[in-house]
C-alpha cells in the first residue's frame, strides 16, 4: 500500500527529488505482489513481471518452513537424519535447476533451494553443545572457506545463482557459524562490561527486523536519499568511502525504524503485534 501511495504521488510530482517508484505503476506493483519473484524471472508469460524486491525473503521463508516441517514429521526406521539429508539436498538442486528453466511464482525456486540450509539450521539447534565446544581453528577453516568459495563469485538464493552450488552451498553454512560464534562472543563481552544498555538497543533491532526489512524494501525502491549520497560524494571522496557512508545511512535508517513504529499504533500493530496486544 505505501509503495502504491508513492507511485501516485510520483505521477502527481514527477519532479520531486526525494521520492520514485522503481516499478513505476500500480498495475506493475500488483503483478509483482501477485507473482511475488524476489528477481528477474523467466516465465512462459508475455507480460514483464516486475521483481517484488527483498520480500521474496518472506515467501520463501514461509513455503521453505511449511516444506521442511512436513519433511521433519516423516519417519525413518534407519538413517532417519541421514535419509531426511537426502531428501532436502534433492529439493535444493531442485530448486537450483529449475530456476535454470522456469521462476515459480511466491519465490518457491528459493524455497526448495534453501532446504538444506534450514536442515543445518536444525542440525546446529540440535547439537549445540557439540558446536560450542568447536575448537578455534575450526571456525578459522570456516573463515577461510567462506572467504575462498566468495572469490568464485556470487551466490544468490533470491534466483538460485551460484558458480558452484556444492561449494557455495558449504561455504554458506559455515559463513552462518562464524557470524553464531561473533555474535556469541559480542554478545558475552556485552554483558561481561555491563553494556546493558547498548545490548538492549541492539535486541531492539534484531527484534524488529521484519519491519526492517520491509522498510528496507521502500528505501530501496523509493527514496532517492542513497542515490543523491553517492553522486554527491562521489566527486570529493573515493568511491568506498562514498560507499561506506551510504551504509552509515542505511544502517540509521534501520535504527529510526525500529524506535519510531512503536508509537505509530497501525505500523506497530502489523510490526509488534506482541507488544500490541500487552498493551
Amino acid at each position: 500500500m505505501i509503495e502504491i501511495a508513492i507511485a501516485c504521488f510520483v505521477k502527481v510530482f514527477p519532479n520531486n527529488k526525494f521520492l520514485f517508484s522503481r516499478i513505476g505503476s500500480i498495475k506493475g506493483i500488483l503483478l509483482a505482489a501477485v507473482y511475488g519473484s524476489g528477481g528477474e524471472s523467466i516465465t512462459p508469460f508475455k507480460t514483464f513481471i516486475p521483481w517484488i524486491g527483498a520480500i521474496w525473503f518472506l515467501l520463501a521463508f514461509f513455503w521453505g518452513s511449511l516444506i521442511f516441517n512436513q519433511i521433519m514429521k516423516l519417519s525413518f526406521k534407519k538413517y532417519d537424519l541421514l535419509s531426511k539429508f537426502a531428501i532436502f539436498s534433492v529439493l535444493t538442486l531442485v530448486g537450483y535447476y529449475l530456476s535454470k528453466i522456469v521462476t515459480l511464482p511466491m519465490s518457491f525456486n528459493s524455497a526448495l533451494g534453501s532446504m538444506l540450509f534450514f536442515f543445518a539450521g536444525y542440525l546446529i539447534r540440535r547439537y549445540k553443545k557439540l558446536f560450542d565446544q568447536l575448537p578455534l581453528y575450526a571456525y578459522l577453516i570456516f573463515l577461510a572457506s567462506w572467504t575462498y568459495v566468495a572469490t568464485l563469485g556470487l551466490f544468490s538464493i533470491e534466483n538460485m545463482a551460484a558458480p558452484n552450488i556444492f561449494l557455495n552451498l558449504i561455504s554458506s553454512v559455515a559463513d552462518c557459524l562464524c557470524l553464531i560464534k561473533l555474535s556469541m562472543i559480542i554478545d558475552s563481552w556485552l554483558v561481561k562490561k555491563d553494556k546493558y544498555k547498548f545490548r538492549q538497543e541492539i535486541l531492539l533491532i534484531g527484534s524488529g527486523s521484519l519491519a526492517i526489512l520491509c522498510f528496507h524494501l521502500i528505501d530501496l525502491d523509493n527514496i532517492s536519499v542513497w542515490t543523491i549520497l553517492l553522486k554527491k560524494l562521489n566527486d570529493t571522496v573515493p568511491y568506498w568511502f562514498a560507499i561506506m557512508i551510504g551504509n552509515i545511512y542505511r544502517i540509521i535508517f534501520a535504527y529510526l525504524v525500529v524506535k519510531i513504529i512503536p508509537f505509530v499504533p497501525l505500523l506497530k500493530s502489523c510490526f509488534f503485534p506482541r507488544k500490541s496486544i500487552k498493551k
